[in-house]
């Protein structure tokens, strides 16, 4: 009665390893929608965040070829040299996520989001929110 048991429990015990396996690997050509933050030259993205208030833990972001035509930081002038180095945008994009891992200088990141494409960014002034 005992081996009648066991096999079940196991079946299920394999059974959640593999959806945890499955959800803790990479995404690929996914869409994803967040908050983008430029700190000088690294690109952090908040998945889900809608506003200034953007929380958890970030994706280093990978930008393409053509990110920069459309995630801009506008004209500068002498008095807003800052907007230089940071930046935030409210965006939609279509990318590659990476497995779970450590990645880029010093390992700070768990995943890096490599970006296919932007659908849509809007700049956003977040420099009192935060």
């Amino acid at each position: 009665m005992a081996a009648k048991r066991i096999v079940p429990v196991l079946l299920l015990g394999v059974l959640a390893l593999a959806a945890l396996a499955h959800g803790l690997g990479g995404k690929k050509n996914q869409t994803f929608d967040g908050v983008i933050v430029m700190n000088v030259m690294t690109y952090e993205f908040y998945a889900n965040a809608k506003d200034c208030n953007y929380r958890g833990t970030p994706y280093v972001l990978l930008p393409n070829a053509h990110f920069r035509e459309i995630v801009t930081t506008g004209s500068t002038d002498t008095e807003h040299t800052d907007r230089l180095l940071h930046g935030t945008w409210r965006a939609k994009l279509n990318g590659s996520l990476s497995p779970i891992g450590w990645y880029k200088y010093r390992r700070t990141y768990w995943r890096e989001l490599s970006v296919n494409y932007v659908v849509d960014a809007v700049s956003m002034s977040c420099s009192g929110a935060r």
